[in-house]
């Protein structure tokens, strides 16, 4: 994703290059797209703060009207590479170029964490949103693992259970599934970034160009990434990485 004076402009490329092959990528694609099967019926969906337009390009692929915003430039030239149109907005001060109530489905995929007033703009992506259409909201998770890398990509926070939940109640949004992901990782990425803090601080290496966990093959990780699928498909996480939450739009 890419929010207005937020990202560093030289990650673009890098997240452009590796959406395609990265574990990482393909497992949060692929959960994004199994909740949207489960929950929303297909039609048209909104990808806020898109990035290079990778989910929106895998939405448009098997049918779905795709739209796209994004507060920086650069995001606009990487998504067209993928056949993506982005429209340029600056999120956190200008209201969504939609009508009310245009879209089956809004993403709101690694972006509010990017926000100083996340409210606020949770509050102009319900109003894009169709009554009855889903938010879906993916955040990092636990306050207390805020450190270098949430600094370079330009967090603002990493959010508790408790903190999300009562963002989206405060919109008068409907839960509809709440877990935490990435459990298969938790703790050995946490121990490898805080090792890591030591150094890539200092070097500006970011986590896609040193895998988090260098110890276990790519394989593996994607056998894992199969599992967590699997049990996230069947009962919500205690534990995780991040947030990933389904809202539904009741009014």
């Amino acid at each position: 994703m890419g929010i207005k004076g937020k990202m560093r402009q030289d990650l673009y490329q890098e997240l452009f290059e590796v959406e395609n092959h990265h574990w990482w990528h393909q497992h949060k694609q692929e959960v994004v797209f199994k909740l949207a099967k489960r929950f929303a019926n297909k039609g048209k969906v909104l990808d806020i703060g898109a990035g290079t337009g990778k989910i929106l390009a895998e939405f448009k692929k098997i049918g779905w009207q795709v739209e796209g915003v994004d507060g920086e430039k650069e995001a606009l030239t990487w998504s067209k590479k993928r056949g993506i149109n982005l429209k340029l907005v600056d999120i956190e001060n200008k209201r969504l170029p939609f009508k009310s109530n245009s879209f089956d489905l809004t993403l709101v995929l690694d972006v509010l964490e990017h926000l100083k007033n996340d409210k606020k703009v949770l509050a102009e992506i319900k109003r894009v949103t169709k009554k009855r259409g889903l938010i879906i909201i993916s955040v990092p998770a636990y306050e207390k693992l805020f450190d270098y890398w949430d600094k370079i990509v330009g967090h603002q926070r990493r959010y508790s259970r408790q903190m999300l939940r009562q963002m989206i109640k405060s919109q008068n949004l409907q839960i509809e599934y709440l877990s935490y992901w990435f459990m298969y990782i938790f703790l050995p990425a946490v121990i490898t970034r805080k090792l890591k803090s030591l150094t890539s601080r200092k070097r500006g290496i970011s986590d896609f160009q040193e895998a988090v966990l260098p110890w276990l093959t790519i394989p593996i990780l994607k056998v894992l990434s199969k599992i967590e699928q699997t049990m996230l498909s069947l009962v919500p996480l205690p534990f995780g990485l991040s947030l990933i939450c389904v809202v539904r739009k009741n009014e």
